[in-house]
């Protein structure tokens, strides 16, 4: 099938109900020449439904929440993790913490809301339960802190641990009562108050179902306060009706209120700072931004919050989302009067209603629960994609003038006659808003362009040339020009010398020319971060098209010749010094899939983007004798290397190496990296692998990394005291994984 290029963004804010929907009806119906991003600062996002249970101990963490980074990957779909901190609707662009802008054609934003914190002392002493993926943490500290209180008291007359909730509505009710059952299964002894401004509990709910309400929180000893106008809270007291209410802990789930950062967006907003939408679930003002969820006011159709509307609005958003992006016509979206209300409290105990009905009991929390489990399993339980539903981006004929892109067919069938160059505009756009660092050796660089560049060696020094290259691995071009130029400086690192300049070798995906400034912007800045904070001169470097991004570096580095760091000269007795653990290779060949922990590719990402250059400049004050870093060869390889050069052996405790979280998972299921099979042939320089092939640890010898640690051998007295500066600078997991041998007879390297 023929592959053609991405022409519009369009861009989702938040990862809520409405948008995780989208993503999965992307999955299963992506449009060719359209590109979808979503930006979310969770890699994880609750669903609010399971919350009560998640508290009361029925669900575990992953069951209440799906994973946004996996879910993107397997439907095709970026992910960036970032927070939004504006929209900027007439540039079209949205700012983001400690990155760049990301520019888009359509946007929608689906964020939900907090709860209204303008109560004196709530920033200070209280906990909201909105947004969940903060409240979650501070429940687990609640729960050690009570059971703290267990065992400190002396007897069961001892004071209770008093824990007040402000705000009656549903989603208090839920919590107190999941969290007074937690402390009973738990035998705590917490007092729950509820704190209420009504002057009655579910005030729109049929008066029988308030009635079992009540009966269960006096059952339970929750004791609640009608009619309770809450003032202020301190350290140890919420002031309210002239009483002051002692707590040790204080939760608030008051009524919604909007993020503060759109007051500033320019976009039309009701009086509570809700994003005014009309029956397309577009902006009032601005017809390319779409919201949903909690975040949205329906103008015509105001409903209260509630989690059924952002459910029932992703078909009519995921159709107009690409219809407004194909100038077609919208859907009009008209939510229900009514819904079911099921409401758990604690125990596997619901009450439920749909004017005029109610009823209770263990059935309607098992319906809940059923209703819930499907839910989520649209999420936690991914079908494999076939070539059509995972989209090759193949441009139905019938599209082609609708995506407002004359002659499309020319950018997809664009020659090599040019060598695939990218256009001059593309370039001379982004290269204006860069700003490499002023090395005072560049002679002739980006800033005054000539067909080369020109570089000053100094006389004292030796020129350390080194030249990497790297196929986009994640699908954030600003996140992936970092890596790629941390992945290349990593060579002059492991030989001590310092960066002077570097060429760059891009290329591009081919799409639009407005596609391509903004992932050359994205992948330049992030690339040019790298560099400027090793000091590092970008000189120039050149861009094609390609059919997948990629982006390499040749650097020049300059150093002392006694202060360089070699492959060759470990000794025997020295002990080996990993300083990161290994995993990247298959965590990333298991994303590609879409089947990898997004916490396991955070955690990954994390130890990735950490410079290995301190750590050279550590093991040169150690006097390490030999020093690589761990890359494309795994660690085996790397190894063999180091070893062959230096005529010795070595032996590695096999467990002492160590794995990045959810590697060894990835693995024992089959996932390795394409380059894998090619390291493993190297397996004939282990002089005993048949003891070990079935070791667990075995295959992370031979993966292979991208912006891997360092590997080198320190003396073993001296190594203590190395490992501790090591880890000081923040290698927390540096670690010795064996020792230099003398050279076997059979083969390098022996495993214990």
């Amino acid at each position: 099938m023929q592959q053609f290029p991405d022409v519009k963004d369009i861009v989702l804010i938040g990862g809520g109900h409405s948008h995780a929907l989208v993503i999965r009806m992307w999955a299963m119906n992506p449009i060719a020449g359209l590109r979808l991003t979503l930006i979310s600062p969770q890699v994880h996002t609750p669903y609010s439904g399971m919350l009560p249970g998640l508290v009361a101990g029925h669900y575990n963490f992953e069951q209440t929440h799906i994973d946004l980074q996996k879910v993107c990957a397997w439907a095709g779909v970026r992910f960036i993790k970032a927070h939004a901190t504006k929209i900027n609707p007439e540039q079209q662009s949205i700012t983001l913490d400690s990155r760049p802008d990301i520019e888009y054609d359509i946007c929608s934003i689906d964020i939900g809301s907090t709860p209204n914190n303008s109560i004196t002392g709530f920033n200070e002493f209280a906990v909201g339960v909105k947004p969940i993926s903060r409240f979650y943490g501070h429940w687990q500290d609640l729960q050690n802190q009570l059971l703290q209180h267990k065992q400190s008291q002396k007897s069961k007359t001892d004071d209770p641990f008093k824990v007040v909730i402000i705000g009656g509505g549903a989603g208090g009710i839920e919590l107190i009562t999941a969290m007074q059952h937690w402390n009973h299964e738990n035998n705590c002894q917490a007092q729950f108050t509820l704190l209420s401004r009504g002057k009655t509990l579910l005030a729109d709910a049929p008066k029988a179902l308030q009635k079992q309400l009540t009966n269960h929180l006096s059952r339970n000893n929750i004791d609640y306060k009608l009619g309770f106008e809450c003032q202020s809270v301190d350290k140890n007291q919420v002031q309210g009706n002239n009483e002051a209410i002692d707590y040790d802990k204080v939760f608030y789930c008051t009524q919604a209120s909007a993020a503060p950062w759109l007051q500033s967006s320019g976009l039309d907003l009701n009086e509570q700072g809700f994003i005014n939408i009309n029956d397309q679930l577009q902006s009032s003002s601005h017809k390319n931004v779409f919201a949903a969820g909690d975040i949205s006011h329906q103008i015509n159709h105001p409903r209260p919050k509630a989690g059924v509307y952002a459910v029932r609005m992703a078909p009519i958003l995921f159709n107009n989302l690409i219809n407004s992006a194909l100038n077609k016509p919208l859907k009009t979206f008209k939510p229900q009067s009514d819904f079911l209300s099921l409401l758990a409290l604690g125990g596997k105990f619901a009450l439920g209603s749909r004017k005029p009905f109610s009823f209770s009991g263990r059935w309607v929390w098992a319906l809940k629960n059923h209703i819930d489990v499907k839910f989520m399993n649209l999420f936690h339980q991914l079908p494999a994609m076939n070539a059509e539903a995972s989209g090759d981006s193949v441009l139905d004929p019938t599209l082609q003038s609708e995506l407002g892109i004359k002659d499309i067919h020319e950018l997809a069938m664009r020659c090599g006659g040019c060598g695939g160059k990218v256009g001059a505009s593309v370039l001379s756009e982004v290269l204006k808003s860069l700003q490499p660092y002023p090395h005072q050796d560049v002679l002739i660089g980006l800033n005054s362009p000539d067909d080369a560049a020109v570089l000053n060696i100094p006389s004292d020094k030796k020129l350390v040339q080194t030249v990497d290259h790297l196929k986009t691995l994640i699908d954030d071009p600003y996140l992936f020009g970092k890596l790629s130029a941390l992945h290349a400086l990593s060579d002059a690192f492991a030989m001590n010398a310092k960066p002077q300049s570097a060429q760059a070798l891009v290329q591009l995906p081919m799409a639009s020319e407005a596609i391509q400034k903004r992932d050359m912007s994205q992948l330049m800045q992030g690339a040019l971060e790298v560099l400027n904070q090793h000091e590092c001169a970008l000189v120039g470097g050149h861009t094609s098209e390609d059919t997948q991004l990629n982006l390499g570096f040749c650097i020049n580095a300059l150093a002392e010749e006694k202060e360089l760091l070699h492959k060759q000269g470990a000794n025997v007795g020295e002990v080996l010094i990993l300083t990161q653990p290994l995993g990247t290779g298959a965590l990333f060949a298991a994303h590609m899939r879409g089947i990898a922990k997004g916490n396991d590719i955070q955690s990954a990402l994390k130890n990735m983007l950490q410079s290995n250059q301190p750590a050279a400049q550590i093991f040169h004050q150690f006097n390490a004798s030999a020093c690589t870093d761990v890359t494309g060869f795994g660690l085996l390889g790397h190894l063999v290397e180091m070893l062959k050069e230096s005529n010795v052996g070595a032996s590695i405790d096999m467990a002492n190496i160590p794995a990045l979280p959810g590697t060894m998972d990835v693995m024992q299921a089959g996932i390795f990296s394409s380059l894998q099979p090619h390291n493993v042939r190297l397996r004939r320089a282990i002089n005993n692998q048949d003891e070990y092939v079935h070791h667990d640890h075995y295959p992370l010898l031979f993966d292979p990394q991208t912006c891997g640690g360092l590997l080198a051998t320190v003396n073993a007295e001296h190594a203590p005291t190395c490992l501790n500066e090591l880890k000081d600078k923040g290698y927390t997991e540096s670690i010795i994984i064996g020792e230099i041998t003398r050279l076997p007879e059979q083969a390098m390297i022996t495993l214990i």
